[in-house]
């Protein structure tokens, strides 16, 4: 397993009460809990995380590498606090007892756990206070995962030999959030959530080399949404964490933007009417009275280089649809300062290109929010700093539009967005198939499949039909990942429905419009085959067929791909229908 984006992760101080819950249930009345009480704060926060409503228990799966146990999250009857519990006879997540850290992997916490009377547990209690380790338990939810939580313990005061095994590993927004739990209670650390956390860390770690990020791919494969991760990144703590659920050391990853006391989001969408005088600056009617005069006003563009031009400012312009209006127009003489080396770099000691702005007669004025410390007026000579990140995203099927300039395509680093079945295959709570072998449902018959074939059969349909799309067009058509996003459910019925559902109104739909008047490719696609001289005949075992003009229409018709309404089907006659599309 790779690391994932974290969502969530919540702790407890190691100390009597948290202790004597995970030790496991004795004789006598100190032992008898089989759950973590949780304080209000933190509830909320796993309430949030995991998805509880309210008066529901919440089953959960506690996993570290190697093991697992079951338990659920419920409310406390007594209070307005929570419950983390786990299985009483399976007892506590191992991670979270005592054992042996020089002979069992995992293990933080030294101690017996296999005392049998109170006495005895309160004794091995006493000597591990004694130690003054500072252990703590965590619990880790990753993106991606429904109702899993992983779970590890560490040591604020590491022993030696105990090193790796240290809270000076945890991130420090973790160690930060712990250290605001008071003696004996539990805290919580929730970050937005990523959703392409994988394109948004190519776009970071292309930052670091170049400004200018363009996102180019076709539709549906998440270019859009790391533009909205990136917004609240910025506008969030400016990180991410990711964790590796199978290591038990360097299990914590971090990406961070550049430190900043301030920053700035603007977000804007190109279209065919948008223009120079929009983006970069224009005159504007301003009555005043019964008279009318024009202004000149700054842009977005304009805007964010005026405020980002103090020390300790980064601003983020996100662009989408960039090629949806006339992009090299839009920028104008502003496209000379785009380049790393002609931004101003106070601390490289750079002053950068400059060019001229525009109406130099004309008084200018940023909004206040765009104030920066000279003032609101815009200089004569327009700078565009390095702390200004523009990040753009393009559809590359999109040919109604004209292609990008050479010099706007030059001046940005070009990242290619396809279909990620690993997300996809994450998001249908399933695993990547091997794609060498060839697709073996649990049963040959359609209405005994389990919910995890029709998964399967959703990953293996989209990348079928990928592969056929990119030697028929190439890459800009494929098929994003987004159009199986909804294949969700708790059945195999839920499921194939779901299915059945996006073929038709995304898959399908996506196809004839690509493929218009194209029916011999679509046919290809669909698994039809070439157009025959008769028509065929539709059925149960396939999606498309051929319609084929009668004799007294020969010359004039032509021969149609027809494509089925897989919904309309029974759920396991559609199941069929869809697997002869492989």
């Amino acid at each position: 397993m790779t690391a994932r984006p974290l969502v969530g992760v919540f702790f407890w101080r190691y100390l009597k009460t948290a202790y004597r819950a995970a030790y496991g249930r004795l004789p006598g009345t100190l032992y008898s809990k089989d759950f973590f009480q949780c304080p209000a704060d933190q509830w909320k926060a796993l309430d949030d995380v995991l998805g509880r409503e309210a008066g529901e228990t919440v089953p959960i799966e506690y996993r570290w590498p190697g093991g697992s146990r079951k338990g659920e999250l419920r409310k406390s009857a007594a209070d307005n606090r929570g419950q983390l519990a786990w299985v009483t006879a399976d007892g506590a997540p191992l991670p979270w007892k005592l054992g042996d850290p020089a002979t069992e992997v995992g293990i933080a916490i030294p101690g017996n756990r296999n005392l049998s009377t109170e006495a005895a547990a309160e004794a091995e209690l006493t000597n591990l206070e004694a130690r003054n380790l500072d252990p703590w338990v965590v619990a880790v939810a990753l993106e991606g995962e429904e109702k899993v939580l992983h779970a590890r313990a560490y040591l604020g005061n590491p022993p030696p030999g105990l090193e790796l095994k240290g809270t000076q590993h945890l991130p420090k927004v973790v160690r930060d959030a712990m250290a605001k739990v008071s003696a004996g209670s539990g805290g919580a650390l929730v970050l937005p959530a990523v959703r392409a956390s994988k394109i948004v860390g190519r776009v970071l770690e292309a930052l670091k080399r170049d400004p200018n990020v363009l996102l180019v791919g076709p539709p549906g494969t998440g270019k859009t949404v790391a533009l909205e991760d990136l917004r609240l990144l910025f506008q969030g703590q400016g990180l991410t964490l990711s964790f590796d659920a199978d290591l038990w050391d360097s299990e914590w990853a971090e990406s961070t933007l550049p430190p900043a006391t301030h920053r700035e989001v603007l977000s804007l969408a190109f279209h065919p009417s948008y223009g120079y005088e929009e983006f970069v600056a224009g005159l504007v009617p301003k009555t005043q009275g019964s008279a009318m005069s024009l202004v000149a006003r700054p842009g977005p563009f304009l805007s964010l280089a005026h405020w980002a031009a103090d020390p300790d400012r980064m601003a983020l312009l996100c662009l989408d649809e960039f090629n949806r209006g006339p992009t090299a127009a839009i920028f104008g003489d502003t496209l000379s300062l785009l380049d790393n080396d002609k931004r101003s770099d106070p601390d490289a000691g750079r002053p950068g290109a400059v060019i001229e702005r525009p109406y130099p007669l004309e008084k200018m004025e940023v909004a206040a929010k765009y104030a920066n410390g000279s003032g609101k007026e815009v200089s004569l000579e327009v700078r565009l700093p390095k702390s200004v990140w523009i990040v753009a995203a393009l559809n590359s099927s999109d040919r109604s539009v004209a292609p990008l300039d050479a010099a706007l395509r030059r001046r940005f680093a070009i990242l290619y967005i396809g279909p990620d079945y690993e997300v996809l295959a994450t998001r249908l709570s399933t695993t990547l198939p091997r794609w060498e072998l060839p697709f073996e449902p649990s049963s040959p018959e359609y209405d005994q499949w389990s919910p995890n074939d029709v998964r399967q059969l959703g990953l293996r349909l989209l990348r079928t039909l990928n592969d056929r799309i990119r030697l028929v067009l190439g890459e800009d058509f494929l098929l994003g990942h987004a159009l199986l996003w909804d294949v969700v459910g708790t059945t195999t019925e839920e499921i194939a429905g779901a299915l059945s559902k996006a073929f038709d109104e995304r898959i399908a739909a996506t196809l004839r419009l690509t493929f218009l008047d194209q029916d011999d490719a679509l046919g290809a696609i669909l698994n039809a085959g070439p157009a025959p001289a008769a028509s065929t005949t539709a059925d149960d075992a396939t999606v498309a067929h051929w319609l084929v003009p009668p004799p007294e229409l020969q010359g004039i018709g032509t021969a149609r791909v027809q494509v089925r309404e897989t919904s309309a089907m029974k759920w396991s006659t559609a199941l069929r229908a869809l697997r002869s599309l492989l």
